[in-house]
C-alpha cells in the first residue's frame, strides 16, 4: 500500500440478523503515531499491551477464526495500488462475540490476475446499501501493532480486526461497506440477511495486516 493520510471515522456497528455489506476504504489510510488524531473524524489510539512493531500482537492473541482456504498476503512490495475492482471483502465473526459486543475479521482478497499493494494503516468503513455508503466514525487502534505495506498476489488476502457494541435499543443500518483506495466494495456477512444493529460511536478498527494472527482484539 502506498502512504495515505488517515481519515478518521468513528462509529459502531452490530450484526442484527442481516447480510451486512461492509465497506472498507484505504483511500486516505496511513500510519500515524499512537495517540495522534488523523484528519477528519477518526481518532487513533494505542491498544493496551500492543507493541509498536508491525504485526506485533496486542494483549493475548487468541486463535483467529478465518476460513481455512484463505491465503495470507506478504509484507512490502511495489506493485500498483489495489483497486476496488480487484478486491473482494469478506467478513468472519469471531466466536467470542457475546454480551453485547461483536468481534470480527474483515478479509480483503485479491480476485484479479495481477498483484496489487495495500498501503500501511487502516481501511475506511461505511454504512448503507446498494453501493451507497456514508463513512462511519471509527476509532483506529494500533492493534496488533503498526500497519505495514502489503502485497496481495492473486488469491491472497489481508486482514483487519473490528469490534463494536450491539446493545438492545441501538439503531440499525442497511449494512456495511468497504472502500479501498477508491470505490466501495459490498461485503456480505455469511448467513446474515437484513439490517445491522449499530450502537453509535462504538466501532473500532485495528490495522490491516498480511496475516490474521493478533488482529482479533481478544485480550
Amino acid at each position: 500500500m502506498f502512504v495515505m493520510k488517515p481519515r478518521t471515522v468513528r462509529t459502531s456497528v452490530t450484526l442484527a440478523g442481516g447480510a451486512a455489506a461492509v465497506a472498507v476504504a484505504l483511500a486516505g489510510c496511513g500510519d500515524t503515531k499512537a495517540g495522534s488524531t488523523a484528519s477528519g473524524t477518526s481518532k487513533v489510539t494505542s491498544s493496551p499491551g500492543a507493541s509498536g512493531g508491525a504485526g506485533a500482537s496486542g494483549g493475548k492473541a487468541g486463535p483467529e477464526t478465518v476460513p481455512s482456504h484463505v491465503k495470507a498476503g506478504e509484507r512490502g512490495g511495489n506493485a500498483g495500488r489495489c483497486a476496488s475492482a480487484q478486491l473482494e471483502a469478506g467478513w468472519q465473526q469471531q466466536p467470542w462475540s457475546k454480551d453485547g459486543h461483536v468481534y470480527a475479521t474483515v478479509i480483503l482478497t485479491n480476485r484479479s490476475s495481477k498483484p496489487c499493494t495495500l498501503a500501511a494503516g487502516w481501511a475506511t468503513f461505511g454504512k448503507g446499501a446498494s453501493g451507497r455508503y456514508e463513512e462511519l466514525r471509527t476509532t483506529r487502534a494500533k492493534v496488533p501493532g503498526a500497519g505495514t505495506t502489503i502485497t496481495l498476489k492473486p488469491g491472497t488476502s489481508a486482514f483487519e480486526g473490528v469490534k463494536y457494541a450491539v446493545t438492545k435499543g441501538c439503531p440499525t443500518i442497511g449494512g456495511f461497506g468497504v472502500r479501498v483506495h477508491e470505490g466501495w466494495n459490498a461485503v456480505h456477512v455469511p448467513g446474515r440477511h437484513g439490517p445491522v444493529t449499530l450502537c453509535p460511536d462504538s466501532f473500532t478498527a485495528g490495522t490491516i495486516q498480511p496475516v490474521a494472527t493478533g488482529v482479533n482484539f481478544r485480550h
